[in-house]
């Protein structure tokens, strides 16, 4: 394999995912099929539906564009482009120009811009050999692309860079990092590892929108935390705020789970490989262990005031109880001494 002028042809795709206040219940079903030796599973990972695709031209490139969704409340903008070279200092104004595109079309679906995960996936295919040299000749410039950085990185950052990969065979590799990732493939295939990618960035952007509702939960909390009789007075909405709660974390763990463990428990396939890969750069584990470490802070804050309304009813209860025998025995008082001075 040679690669004299350090130039490196391929396809750039780069995607945007949103969460839309639309409903996107009437849509067709698009499902990707791998070609490497795993299982498929495509009925236990979220299923990617189509909205429209169309051709566009920027910079004088041809841009294919497809708008695509996953239940309920997803929109994905996904734009590849052929260039003769992914490795040029042009890409950096291309990629800046599709996400404003997608940033566009996201808008068109009532996005919200807060809570957008953007990415990008160089795709090398039809060479012969193994692609770590390319990765030799032009490594610096692979990575300063993954990082979305002009200048060359040091060396400090490069070596982990580079170091973040996985090898299936021979003559294909996929180097992942945060706001991007390199694969080589000779026979072009990317569909199904790009879906994963999306997959990935999905997780990430339902553990974000989470994340924010809990944060707002615990704000709202702090009324009870500082004992608002107001607040424990209201027995419903303590009680609505709990299943709120048990709600959230249901949704939450189907939703992990749904993703997670039907490709962990594929064990040494590519794609669960990939995917654990892909997770760890994400840092998905620590996503998910803050939020549940939040969860259980508010539940427990719930429950005590919960607990605290339940002792303060109890309480109330027995003061009118008794405080009915009281009216009582001086009404029953009041009779007998009338009936004595009647005598």
């Amino acid at each position: 394999m040679e690669t004299p002028t350090g130039e490196i042809k391929g396809r750039i795709v780069v995607f945007l995912l949103g969460h839309s206040g639309m409903s996107l219940s009437s849509l067709e079903s698009l499902k990707y099929k791998s070609t490497k030796s795993s299982p498929n599973y495509p009925d236990v990972i979220p299923s990617q539906w189509g909205i429209t695709s169309f051709k566009s031209i920027i910079h004088d490139h041809e841009i294919f564009i497809h708008v695509k969704a996953y239940q309920p409340d997803v929109i994905v903008f996904e734009a590849s482009v052929a260039l003769e070279d992914i490795l040029s200092d042009f890409v950096f104004d291309l990629k800046e120009t599709l996400i404003r595109e997608g940033q566009k079309i996201l808008t068109n679906y009532k996005c919200n811009m807060d809570f957008v995960e953007e990415y990008s996936v160089y795709c090398v295919s039809g060479y012969k050999g193994d692609p770590e040299v390319f990765v030799g000749t032009c490594g610096d410039r692979i990575v300063s692309h993954l990082k979305n950085e002009r200048f060359t990185l040091d060396e400090e950052e490069i070596t982990p860079t580079l170091a973040s990969h996985l090898k299936y065979s021979r003559d294909d590799l996929a180097i992942v990092d945060w706001d991007g990732a390199f694969l080589f493939d000779p026979t072009g295939t990317f569909e199904a590892n790009i879906e994963l990618f999306q997959i990935a960035n999905l997780q990430l952007l339902r553990y974000r929108i989470l994340d924010k509702r809990l944060d707002e939960r615990l704000f709202a909390t702090l009324e009870i935390q500082r004992g608002r009789p107001k607040v424990i007075r209201h027995s419903r909405k303590i009680r609505d705020s709990l299943l709120e709660i048990m709600q959230m974390r249901t949704e939450s763990l189907l939703e992990t789970e749904a993703v997670e463990c039907p490709i962990k428990l594929i064990g040494d396939w590519y794609s669960a490989k990939l995917y654990s890969l892909i997770s760890k750069k994400f840092h998905l584990e620590t996503w998910k262990g803050n939020i549940g470490k939040k969860l259980d802070t508010i539940e427990d804050i719930y429950s005590m005031a919960a607990e605290n309304f339940a002792i303060s009813s109890k309480t109330r209860a027995e003061f009118f109880l008794l405080g009915g025998w009281f009216i009582l025995l001086l009404g029953w008082t009041i009779l007998l001494i009338a009936e004595i001075l009647s005598r």
